[in-house]
């Protein structure tokens, strides 16, 4: 048969030597690309135990209940449904007893719909089936199997190295950013792979791409752009993860997340301006979580917008509680993601609760990392020009550690910045003894922001980032995190003295 691909011949002769009826999937090579077909094998003429010929029929896969109608076929993308690639997997594990499937799982896809509207990822999830397409054979089924999961099919596919190399090459297809109609900045996205393998014996297919998307699951938790294989640990893993997540959705709704707050002193006159409020989980059955123990999971799991409306919240609350008590007013700062800033609905959000809480705008500061606010770009601007209409300041936390230019720095509407710990660390190390805090402590006064140094915990460090002219500082030499009577004492006493 002309045009076969590449092993395809020996296969069907070995059916024909079998000498028994069989249905094979063969792939032909032809201008218009390859082409996946059912070929069917039935011996007739048989006497005295030999077979007098075959009868073949060849049929384009679709055909006799395997089907390439619209109703198999995503309506958005073209590419196999659910159904129908479930149909191609079975008859992949008859024919080869061996197969890898492959699900290519968008990191963050919730974002883009959320921020962009769902016709911008419809435009993602379509050129996505075609970043797919292209990084694997022809030969190779593929589909979609939900919302922004994509399922690959490597039939008898050789070895581990081959997986490998098929996953990273997956992963690769989003390394070009996505430019979306509509979208004033292209979109630079990540996928995360899940990779189940059959090896003999029966296989469902529909358990097969769920453990591939189970893998799928489990790789986002150790960073975009990453592989996982299934393996039978991963439904424990993959069940502890989700019970993780039910848990924090409840610790949200039942009140269980509490804040604490580190003072901001000011070195020019020693007295507390103000503090950063700093979120803790106290869960029943673990007790204090830290942020970065539950941060990450929120997001990945959706429930970051809850979380920091609940946060925010909380922060408005201590200062009315504050100003109630007589104490002079102040600035309360609150960590907000990247995230949560492009969304289009944050501004209104935030005005909503100020106005429900009574708080005034200019007692509250939102701290956003430099490497947030470069990877949002213009639709991180974009709001954040808004947010700071409002009366409400603008600092880049973690600055010196993302990779922004002192010219695009200008562009973002900021009032001040924050030192790295890891800078002011360095200032007690001989080999840095201090440069880098000061050259950022440098850049904050050509862009006449206010700069702050997090995480002083000595003399020497307070000392130097005096004589360097920083603005204020917070760290445990000035005070920890505490609770919010706490604070109020502090600041009673600092009044006092």
């Amino acid at each position: 048969m002309k045009g076969l691909i590449k092993g395809e011949k020996k296969r069907i002769g070995d059916a024909l030597t079998a000498g028994a009826a069989t249905e094979l999937l063969v792939y032909l090579d032809g201008k218009a690309g390859s082409m996946e077909l059912l070929l069917r094998l039935q011996p007739w003429a048989q006497r005295a135990g030999k077979t007098g010929g075959w009868l073949a029929t060849l049929s384009p896969i679709g055909g006799d209940g395997i089907g390439d109608d619209t109703g198999n076929l995503d309506p958005l993308t073209g590419l196999p449904n659910r159904d129908l690639l479930r149909q191609r997997l079975e008859q992949v594990l008859r024919r080869d007893k061996a197969a890898a499937v492959l699900c290519v799982d968008i990191d963050n896809f919730d974002r883009i719909n959320q921020s962009y509207g769902r016709a911008a990822g419809d435009v993602v999830l379509i050129e996505t089936s075609k970043r797919i397409s292209k990084s694997v054979r022809a030969y190779n089924p593929l589909g979609r199997m939900i919302e922004d999961a994509f399922i690959v099919i490597l039939p008898d596919y050789g070895s581990a190295e081959h997986v490998n190399a098929v996953a990273q090459r997956l992963i690769s297809a989003f390394a070009l950013p996505f430019e979306v109609k509509g979208v004033a900045d292209p979109l630079h996205l990540t996928a995360c792979v899940g990779v189940a393998i059959a090896e003999g014996g029966d296989h469902d297919p529909d358990e097969m791409m769920e453990n591939a998307r189970r893998a799928a699951e489990l790789a986002k938790q150790t960073g975009r752009g990453t592989y996982q294989f299934y393996r039978g640990s991963t439904k424990g893993q993959i069940r502890e993860r989700r019970s993780r997540v039910n848990r924090l959705k409840r610790a949200i709704e039942q009140d269980e997340l509490t804040l604490v707050y580190q003072p901001k002193m000011l070195l020019a006159s020693g007295r507390i301006i103000g503090a950063e409020a700093l979120v803790r989980w106290r869960e029943p059955r673990k007790g204090t979580v830290m942020p970065g123990d539950f941060i990450p999971l929120a997001e990945d799991a959706g429930l970051i917008d809850p979380l920091g409306g609940t946060v925010m919240r909380k922060a408005c609350a201590a200062l009315n509680d504050w100003r109630a008590q007589g104490l002079p007013p102040m600035r309360l700062a609150v960590n907000v993601s990247a995230r949560e800033i492009a969304r289009r609905s944050f501004r209104d959000d935030l005005m909503r609760i100020l106005d429900e809480t009574g708080t005034d705008p200019a007692s509250l500061e939102i701290e956003i990392t430099e490497s947030a606010i470069m990877e949002g770009a213009e639709d991180v601007i974009s709001s954040l020009r808004k947010i700071r209409k409002t009366g409400v300041h603008l600092t880049a936390d973690d600055f010196g550690t993302g990779y922004a230019s002192l010219s695009y720095l200008q562009d973002f509407p900021l009032d001040g910045i924050k030192i790295d710990t890891s800078f002011v660390a360095a200032i007690d190390k001989a080999e840095d003894g201090g440069g880098l805090a000061a050259a950022v402590i440098a850049v904050g006064r050509c862009l006449g922001m206010i700069v702050v140094a997090e995480g002083v915990e000595t003399e020497a460090q307070l000392a130097y980032l005096r004589w360097r002219d920083c603005d204020a500082v917070q760290g445990y030499l000035i005070s920890p995190p505490v609770e919010a009577d706490a604070f109020a004492a502090l600041l009673r006493k600092d009044l006092e003295s």
